[in-house]
C-alpha cells in the first residue's frame, strides 16, 4: 500500500467585473513514493498552513452568470463549487473595470490607493509597491508562483513570476498552425505550468481567462463573440429576457454616460441595441461562459490526478 499525504488545495473563482465569489477546500491525496505508512506521524503544522492557491479569474462576468445564479446559463463544474464552498453573494467591486480590478485582486487595495488607472501605469507592479502584492508575499514564503493569460498593463514581467505566460485579446488563437481557443490555450498553458513546478514547494497560479470579453467592433448581431459551433448550440433554442428595468437603470445614469457620443453609449448600440443583437450576443456570451467552465473542471481535475 503506498502511502498518502494530504495536500491542501484553495480554489478561488471571481468575475473581474463581477460580485460572484466562489470559493473551495479540496484535501488531494499526494503520493509521498513510501510503501510504509506510519500511522502515528504526527500532522505537519507547516503543510496545514501552506496551502495550494489556484485562482481562476474570467473577465466579464456578472454576478449571475453562473448557473447557480442563472438556470439559463450551463456551468455544471463552477456551481459544483458553490455547492461544495463558500459563496460570498453579497459581495461588491468598486471599480467595475477589468484592468483595475485586476491591480486590486494582486494588491487587495481600492483603485483609489493603487492608482493603476491607465493600462500603461501598472503603477502597483512598480518597484517596492509589488512586494506588497500577494504573489510576492507567498514567493518569499517558499511557494513557486505563476501567472497563465490576461495581465492588460503592457509592462515588462520578466521576474516578476516564476512561471508566466501572457496572452489576451482573442477568443481563439493559432498554435501549431491550428486554432486554439482561448480558454483551451489558458488551460493547457496552467497544465504545462503544474508539470514543470518544482514538487517539493507549494504552489499558486492566476488563470486569468479571457472570454467572454468581446473582442472588435462588430456591428453584426453577436458578432463580437467567437464561441465553438458545439457550445453555441447548446443555446439556439433559448430566449433570454432582456432585463425588465434597463431602460430605468440607464436614465439613471450620470449624464456623460447617456451620452450619444460617449464610448458606452456607442458600443451598447453596437452589441444590444435591437433584440436580435441582444439575443445573439447573450447566447455567444453564455456559450463561451460555458467552455470556460469546462477549462476549470479540467485544470482542477489534472491538480487531483497529480
Amino acid at each position: 500500500m503506498r502511502n498518502t499525504k494530504s495536500l491542501i488545495l484553495g480554489i478561488l473563482f471571481l468575475g473581474v467585473t463581477s460580485v460572484l465569489y466562489l470559493t473551495i477546500d479540496t484535501a488531494v491525496n499526494v503520493d509521498t513514493g513510501s510503501d510504509e505508512v506510519d500511522h502515528n506521524e504526527p500532522i505537519n503544522s507547516e503543510d496545514r498552513r501552506r496551502m495550494n492557491v489556484v485562482v481562476l479569474f474570467p473577465d466579464d462576468w456578472r454576478y449571475n452568470s453562473v448557473g447557480a445564479e442563472n438556470p439559463l446559463v450551463k456551468t455544471p463544474f463552477l456551481d459544483s463549487l458553490a455547492d461544495q464552498g463558500i459563496r460570498f453573494r453579497q459581495n461588491a467591486v468598486t471599480t467595475s473595470i477589468c484592468w483595475q480590478s485586476r491591480a486590486t485582486l494582486f494588491t487587495g487595495q481600492w483603485a483609489s490607493r493603487h492608482q493603476s488607472y491607465k493600462l500603461i501605469c501598472p503603477h502597483f507592479a512598480k518597484g517596492e509597491k509589488w512586494n506588497s502584492s500577494w504573489p510576492a508575499l507567498l514567493q518569499n514564503d517558499g511557494y513557486f508562483v505563476g501567472h497563465v493569460g490576461k495581465w492588460q498593463y503592457r509592462n515588462d514581467n520578466t521576474g516578476r513570476f516564476d512561471f508566466g505566460s501572457f496572452f489576451e485579446g482573442k477568443h481563439v488563437f493559432f498554435k501549431n498552425r491550428k486554432k486554439v481557443a482561448a480558454e483551451d490555450l489558458a488551460k493547457d498553458e496552467t497544465i504545462r505550468f503544474l508539470n514543470t513546478r518544482p514538487k517539493d514547494k507549494p504552489f499558486a497560479v492566476t488563470v486569468a481567462f479571457y472570454p467572454p470579453k468581446p473582442v472588435g467592433s462588430s456591428k453584426e448581431p453577436g458578432g463580437q463573440w467567437t464561441p465553438k459551433k458545439e457550445s453555441r448550440a447548446l443555446y439556439d433554442n433559448v430566449t433570454i429576457l432582456e432585463p425588465f428595468n434597463h431602460t430605468k437603470a440607464f436614465n439613471l445614469l450620470p449624464e456623460f454616460l447617456r451620452r450619444h457620443g460617449s464610448a458606452a453609449a456607442a458600443r451598447w448600440r453596437l452589441r444590444y441595441s435591437t433584440p436580435l443583437h441582444y439575443q445573439e450576443a447573450m447566447k455567444n456570451i453564455y456559450a463561451l461562459i460555458t467552455q470556460v467552465d469546462q477549462a476549470c473542471k479540467e485544470i482542477v481535475e489534472e491538480i487531483k490526478k497529480q
